[in-house]
């Protein structure tokens, strides 16, 4: 399965390694393959300092969990994506948060489900009639079930 990873997801891994999150990315990819497009580098990099502070971490340590998160993930340019794919995904995202326009169009241009812990955008979504959102409990419950 194809699992879309927004920026939020991202920076929770960072954050906590160990937790949920961190483990469905690090254990789960070889059952799933994770993307995110190049946008989640950017936004990292832009909020390094607020995330090292957050999370108490040394500059060493946010740069060994940010590479152990990062090869995790597929990083597919926007730029590769067709113009119809970004037409497409503006009134789905137009009034809920259009920073979130390369997340949705990754996932219809890889037909993957789109993982986000950003409730307003999935309520947002589903209101429109986009159906591959899905949460950290249904993948973790997904990897449970793969691994037993």
């Amino acid at each position: 399965m194809k699992i879309i990873v927004d920026t939020n997801v991202v920076f929770s891994a960072i954050l906590s390694p160990s937790g949920k999150i961190g483990q469905i990315l690090i254990y789960g990819r070889k059952q799933f393959e994770f993307y995110a497009p190049n946008l989640v580098k950017i936004e990292v990099k832009r909020h390094r300092d607020k995330i090292i502070q957050m999370g108490e971490l040394t500059d060493a340590d946010f740069e060994d969990t940010r590479d152990d998160i990062f090869d995790c993930l597929n990083f597919i340019s926007e730029e590769q994506i067709p113009y119809e794919y970004w037409q497409e995904a503006i009134p789905l995202v137009r009034d809920t948060d259009m920073d979130d326009i390369a997340f949705v169009v990754l996932s219809e241009y890889l037909d993957a489900q789109l993982w986000t812990g950003d409730k307003k955008l999935m309520k947002g979504l589903s209101n429109m009639g986009f159906t591959k959102g899905v949460t950290t409990d249904e993948i973790y419950g997904m990897l449970q079930s793969i691994e037993k």
